[in-house]
């Protein structure tokens, strides 16, 4: 049986990231939907986790028409944020 040396293992993915997390500062209460769906450009207007993944080699961002993000606030303060 040859062995492996994990070390040397390359791969690839295409992973949609969903992150989520609660902003105290984005609570709502007069607008009556429990979430809003906001224009992911408005990313750079609100905090965001620093997120890396250790010992990458390289990454991209999946480019189409449009962009694959999702940016949504709730009501109390939660934030969900989608890209591919």
């Amino acid at each position: 049986m040859k062995r492996v040396n994990l070390r040397q293992i390359d791969y690839r993915v295409n992973i949609f990231l969903r992150q989520k997390w609660n902003d105290t500062r984005l609570t709502y209460s007069t607008y009556p939907d429990s979430s809003l769906d906001l224009d992911p450009s408005m990313l750079d207007s609100i905090w965001k986790p620093d997120l890396f993944f250790a010992n990458e080699k390289g990454a991209n961002f999946h480019d189409v028409t449009t962009d694959n993000k999702l940016l949504r606030i709730f009501s109390n303060g939660t934030v969900l944020y989608s890209i591919r």
